[in-house]
């Protein structure tokens, strides 16, 4: 009976073999190990250099809406501080016209209660045999180096005033208002009368203040024109 042989198998070449397939494995392995890493070195300097991107990116947009904010907030601020002065210039201006009609209101009201005064003063029996004293020596004086001839006198102002005029020639005369007098010197004549002054005093004074208050009133006007 005869026996087939078995084919024979050299050891070594097996081995050699498995070895190859070993080291072929693991360089594969190593091969997706240094993907692996590779990838995820990638991936994480892609994230990080992402994040760098997004943060400049970030940052130069904060710096520009901050720029643009300030842009925007000083043109507003620009644009309200015009309003408020112009508001200011047209209050000033307005102040300045009341103020001068004020004025103008004042000083009027202060004449008349003056000249009020002046005249009620001027009726006094007191005050108007002063003023034919201090008439008859301003007459005197403007009449020098003549000397009187006759000083005309009210009777009843007359009496009240001789003590201070004695020495004088002194007469009377009814129709002598009690507030005047009436100086002679040779042909020279020197007459008036409290009432007199208190009329050109009076005319001189409203004339002042017409015109004070035309030109208080010309002023608030010329400023109400500027504006």
């Amino acid at each position: 009976m005869s026996t087939q042989a078995a084919p024979y198998t050299f050891p070594l070449l097996r081995k050699f073999d498995d070895a190859k397939r070993d080291a072929e494995r693991a360089r594969l392995a190593q091969l997706e190990a240094a993907f692996d890493d590779a990838t995820a070195r990638g991936f994480s300097e892609g994230v990080a250099r992402g994040q760098r991107e997004a943060e400049t990116a970030a940052q130069q947009l904060l710096e520009e809406s901050h720029r643009e904010g300030l842009q925007r907030g000083h043109a507003d601020g620009l644009e309200e501080m015009h309003r408020a002065a112009a508001a200011l210039h047209d209050a000033y201006g307005k102040l300045i016209i009341e103020r001068s009609r004020m004025l103008a209101e004042a000083e009027g009201f202060c004449v008349d209660i003056a000249l009020a005064i002046v005249e009620r003063l001027a009726v006094t029996e007191t005050v108007r045999v002063e003023f034919v004293v201090r008439l008859v020596r301003a007459a005197l004086e403007a009449l020098s180096p003549e000397p009187p001839t006759a000083i005309f006198l009210h009777p009843e102002v007359r009496a009240r005033v001789e003590h201070a005029l004695k020495d004088l020639p002194l007469r009377d005369d009814e129709n002598l208002a009690s507030g005047g007098a009436r100086v002679e010197a040779g042909r020279l004549l020197v007459q008036h009368s409290i009432d007199k002054a208190f009329a050109q005093i009076r005319d001189a004074v409203l004339e002042l203040k017409a015109n004070r208050q035309s030109s208080l009133a010309s002023a608030g006007d010329t400023h109400a024109s500027d504006d």
